[in-house]
């Protein structure tokens, strides 16, 4: 499925992929609070959430703790993200010209204890992938902030991706047995990207959504020009660990010594 947004987003939450609307995503919500400064929101939702801090100054407050964090942008600041089991009561407050945050939940009855992630904090801060294979072309950065290896008790895999203008990410094609969905921006803002999904391929532009399903084939190229950045986030079966395949047709582009044209010979 694909969300096309009405850009500006709205102040308040923009509610993007719903259980009840979208029940291919195996029960993951996703959508994007917009605060303005001296905006406050309170959040008890019954289910494990991320909140990731896309851009602006807040203050958080969770059960135990409290918190002022600022980033400046998602394109050249690296994450900051508060992760919380089902159940816990989560306060925001603006103190800057905008802010928002993405918020992505879903059903998770395992207890865990509240965590602030600063970028030196998560999986990996950021990953420079694509170096040496595809002539480049695959060139991006990726920040993961958690998996089941750092945090068993979660039923999410969930990073960021800053990719790097007119080239590609998530190639080879690949599928999961798990559900999976990109949520856009753009810098500049009226920047594009194609993202296939299986036999089709949606034009994404900023704030748009993409959610794919069990199974379906996926992969993403970039205008030139124009920096994309996409927040992925995988649901995780509750009892098994993530199956991802690459389409094998495809897999030679990501042996080292694969050459390419004019110099394939």
């Amino acid at each position: 499925m694909k969300y096309t947004a009405k850009n500006p987003l709205s102040p308040g939450y923009n509610p993007m992929v719903s259980a009840s609307d979208h029940p291919e995503m195996m029960g993951m919500e996703f959508g994007v609070y917009v605060l303005r400064p001296g905006d406050k929101a309170a959040f008890d939702f019954p289910q494990e959430v991320v909140y990731d801090l896309l851009f602006g100054e807040v203050c958080l407050r969770w059960a135990g703790g409290e918190r002022t964090v600022r980033r400046a942008d998602c394109f050249h600041e690296d994450a900051i993200v508060l992760h919380v089991p089902q159940g816990t009561h989560v306060e925001v407050e603006c103190l800057s010209e905008p802010a928002e945050i993405a918020i992505a939940r879903t059903a998770n009855p395992r207890a865990f204890a509240p965590r602030l992630l600063f970028p030196d904090d998560c999986l990996f801060r950021r990953e420079e992938r694509g170096i040496g294979v595809m002539d480049g072309m695959a060139r991006r950065d990726t920040r993961t902030f958690f998996d089941r290896s750092v945090c068993p008790e979660t039923n999410f895999y969930i990073g960021e991706v800053v990719h790097q203008p007119g080239k590609w990410s998530s190639f080879p094609p690949h599928t999961h047995v798990e559900p999976e969905l990109y949520y856009y921006k753009f810098l500049p803002e009226n920047g594009f990207a194609l993202a296939e999904y299986g036999d089709d391929a949606y034009k994404v532009k900023h704030n748009d959504l993409l959610g794919m399903s069990a199974n379906v084939t996926h992969a993403q190229a970039c205008t030139p020009g124009y920096a994309e950045f996409y927040l992925w986030c995988i649901r995780l079966q509750d009892d098994k660990p993530l199956v991802s395949t690459f389409v094998p047709e495809y897999e030679w582009v990501n042996d080292p010594d694969a050459r390419f044209f004019p110099n394939e010979k």
